[in-house]
């Protein structure tokens, strides 16, 4: 549900989902990841037999990796203007 305000042309929702979609960059692709894999070892937990702890393990170490590929391993770059000393 969303709130159509009076005087203003209604934008399609999916059209708005894409604009939003188009916007993120790796770096939002990257924070989606860690909360995915949480509910991703939640889901298998409950439906196979193997039991919660390890599987929030493994979910717990995916969203490290993908902190530490996010912050060390490519980390963000300025675009230009003042890079440091030379």
């Amino acid at each position: 549900m969303y709130e159509k305000l009076i005087g203003s042309p209604q934008q399609d929702p999916f059209d708005a989902l894409v604009d939003i979609l188009a916007a993120a960059d790796r770096y939002d692709f990257t924070l989606g990841v860690i909360p995915v894999a949480f509910v991703v070892a939640l889901i298998v937990a409950t439906v196979t037999s193997v039991s919660t702890p390890p599987m929030l393990a493994v979910a717990a170490l995916v969203g490290g990796l993908a902190i530490v590929d996010a912050c060390y391993l490519n980390p963000p770059v300025r675009d230009g203007g003042d890079q440091g000393p030379t």
